[in-house]
């Protein structure tokens, strides 16, 4: 059974927004208690039910904060005026608006420290972290969760400290340093167990169990998951019961083990439909139907995939639609329903190019909110610098009043000391007029170096456009020139094959041979500029699709029989049979093209060439062997740079221009794989080429 899922996929399962509702039990036992005259209580229940609302609702997490924040302006509430502003933050922040949700959380920031609520601090400290994190700008965000949980561990509040712990895991989960996210999430859930926090204990874990999944430790996975269920089985939760139950489908789907994953899926269908959450079912729909899809029960299938496309289209939740489209077309397909199965990938199609606009879109707003936060950033210490330095100058100023009072009244007391007391007072005067005509220079020096900065961003903005334009310009005319010069060389090479035919003499005929292999090597450069141009401009994703490896090296072999035939060379392939894989098929084919093309060019005639194919758990190798002249060290530094031609030459008078290995190399990198090289000059040459399974779409 071939894989179709990465561990990291149970993560999603278990950690997007959509699964969550907010529990409106809890929230009407709130509100019953908002008849109290208590002030301080009443905000904490209306910064409460913001809570609840935060993550399916943000904008009543938004107008609730502000009730709790009117009554937290009165002086008399003013101690719990952080805690007021750091809530409706958060509700900005699930709304996406971010910028918004970073001056909330520096203003509770600000106001905690000036009341000195450490506790509403280290919060505020880690919901910045949280919008850097979220704008995937990892080095801040690390350092706001670091010096927050600093924070929360000096006051040794535990929940705090246990919320600290898995900010930093999600991090480390992004950076997939799983061994220390494991370790972060390990000392939450020990937190957790400590003070009785149920919900928490099993949001945690399931976050332990999804980590040991994407590690492929699937008995410690399962371990944790089925302390996530016991617990929520106690408490009669019946949506992490379900989402439970739903993850542990998904990972005995990625194991192969379907019949399993099929009872733990009906048993989520269960649960979800006891807990009323229709978000959630759509995912178990969805889980369902890739089960009897991989089981090949066609009619099943399509049931379960209907019913995902038709509740994502009633709640316009594109990414399920498109998915449950492409699987649909899938089943057609199968069934031999040609007509449907065009119409559902067609309508895939036009989903597909609607969420990758979408997704752009947002990573443009990501990245520009991202920039607004960083100039805010810079601003802000740009205040509190000028902040100290007037509190300096203040300080000053009050040391010097003082001074004179002392003056004074000496002054009056002792008429002895007039003249030193007034030598005194012209002394600390001209220090003063000193120190302020430093710091209006110091004050010119800033702005002079605040408008130098904005004319130096101002021309890197015009440098970097001049550059990309360039850049465009250059790939825009080696596409012209390369096409514009295919022409004429298929010309003479026809003109060439005229004259052949015509009737020539040995001399004529050498001549004329002459032409058609200069042409012919010069149309192969062409091709080669036009597909390394090609590769250069196309950044799309490799796209994932079930390859027999014993198939594809065989294949190639085919490919290249006149060439052997020509040389009087074998290609002997070694590889198992029934060795299947997921990657990109026409990557692959490129590469070998160029690797096997090499080994036949390089090599004297009736040599060999040794094709071999494998795979592990964790990926799959190629390597192409030949008997040729090798490479030297020198060799080795420049093989993989384009139009860089090494100490080799073809033997049988084949073109070589320099190219080849640099797609190779550009190839086996889009693919996030790695090459490795065995030579010895005249002698022999070992690619290794190691990839990663890709993820099938």
């Amino acid at each position: 059974m071939k894989k179709v899922f990465k561990g990291f996929f149970i993560i999603y399962f278990l950690t997007g927004q959509s699964i969550y509702a907010q529990n409106n039990a809890v929230i009407d036992s709130i509100k019953s208690q908002l008849s109290t005259e208590n002030l301080e209580r009443k905000i904490e229940l209306y910064n409460q039910i913001a809570w609840e609302y935060r993550k399916s609702h943000p904008d009543s997490t938004i107008f609730y904060s502000q009730k709790s924040l009117d009554i937290a302006s009165d002086p008399e509430m003013n101690h719990m005026l952080a805690k007021c502003l750091n809530y409706m933050g958060v509700g900005h922040y699930y709304k996406g608006e971010n910028l918004k949700a970073y001056n909330l959380y520096n203003q509770a920031k600000e106001t905690a420290l000036a009341n000195g609520d450490s506790l509403q601090y280290g919060h505020s400290l880690n919901n910045i972290g949280r919008i850097y994190f979220n704008q995937a700008n990892y080095i801040p965000a690390y350092n706001y969760f670091f010096r927050s949980l600093e924070v929360f561990e000096a006051i040794g509040n535990k929940p705090a400290i246990s919320y600290g712990y898995k900010s930093l895991a999600e991090i480390y989960q992004t950076q997939n340093n799983l061994s220390k996210a494991l370790e972060m999430s390990l000392k939450t859930a020990t937190i957790r167990i400590d003070f009785e926090d149920l919900s928490g204990i099993i949001s945690i874990n399931l976050e332990i169990a999804a980590i040991y999944a994407e590690m492929q430790n699937y008995e410690n996975a399962l371990k944790y998951f089925d302390l996530a269920y016991e617990i929520a089985k106690k408490i009669n939760d019946e949506a992490n019961l379900a989402i439970t139950k739903l993850a542990i489908s998904v990972m005995e789907t990625e194991r192969g083990e379907l019949n399993k994953a099929l009872i733990n899926a009906n048993e989520a269908l269960e649960f979800t439909d006891n807990s009323h959450n229709f978000n959630l079912l759509n995912k178990v729909y969805f889980q369902l139907g890739l089960i009897y899809y991989l089981k090949n029960d066609y009619n099943q299938a399509q049931l379960y995939f209907e019913k995902v496309k038709s509740r994502a289209s009633e709640n316009n939740d594109i990414t399920y639609e498109r998915d449950a489209l492409l699987y649909l077309a899938r089943i057609f397909e199968n069934k031999g329903e040609t007509d449907k199965a065009y119409s559902h990938f067609k309508s895939y199609a036009d989903l597909k190019e609607r969420t990758e606009n979408t997704q752009t879109a947002r990573e443009i707003e990501r990245l520009e909110s991202r920039l607004e936060i960083e100039v805010k950033e810079k601003e802000n210490q740009m205040l509190k610098l000028n902040e100290e330095t007037y509190k300096e100058v203040i300080r000053k100023q009050k040391a010097l009043n003082n001074a004179l009072f002392i003056i004074a009244g000496l002054v009056v007391i002792l008429l002895t000391f007039i003249w030193f007391t007034a030598y005194k007072r012209r002394k600390y005067n001209k220090i003063l007029l000193q120190k302020n005509k430093q710091i209006e220079e110091h004050q010119i020096k800033i702005t002079a170096q605040n408008k130098e900065i904005k004319q130096q961003n101002n021309q890197l903005i015009i440098r970097n456009k001049t550059l990309d334009d360039l850049n465009n310009e250059k790939d825009s005319l080696l596409s012209i020139v390369a096409h514009d010069l295919k022409a004429p060389f298929s010309r003479i090479k026809g003109i060439a094959e005229l004259l052949r035919l015509s009737g020539l003499n040995q001399e004529q005929e050498q001549y004329v041979q002459m032409i058609r292999t200069n042409s012919k090597h010069g149309t192969y450069l062409i091709n080669d500029l036009l597909d390394v141009n090609a590769i250069e401009i196309d950044k799309e994703k490799p796209v994932p699709s079930g390859i027999n490896l014993k198939s594809l090296l065989e294949n190639k072999a085919a490919d290249f029989i006149v060439e052997l035939t020509n040389k009087e060379m074998e290609c002997h392939i070694e590889c198992e049979p029934g060795q299947d894989v997921i990657s990109d098929k026409l990557y692959l084919n490129r590469i070998l093209d160029n690797l096997i093309s090499n080994a036949i060019k390089f090599s004297e005639l009736g040599s060999e060439i040794i094709l071999r194919a494998g795979k592990n758990n964790k990926g799959f190798w190629i390597v192409v062997k030949d008997f040729g002249q090798g490479f030297t060290k020198d060799d080795q530094k420049n093989m993989f740079k384009k139009f860089k031609k090494l100490s080799s030459r073809p033997t049988g008078g084949e073109s070589s221009n320099g190219l080849g290995l640099a797609i190779v190399k550009t190839l086996t990198d889009r693919l996030n794989g790695r090459i490795e090289l065995t030579s010895e000059k005249d002698k022999f040459s070992e690619f290794t080429l190691y990839f990663t399974f890709l993820e099938e779409a």
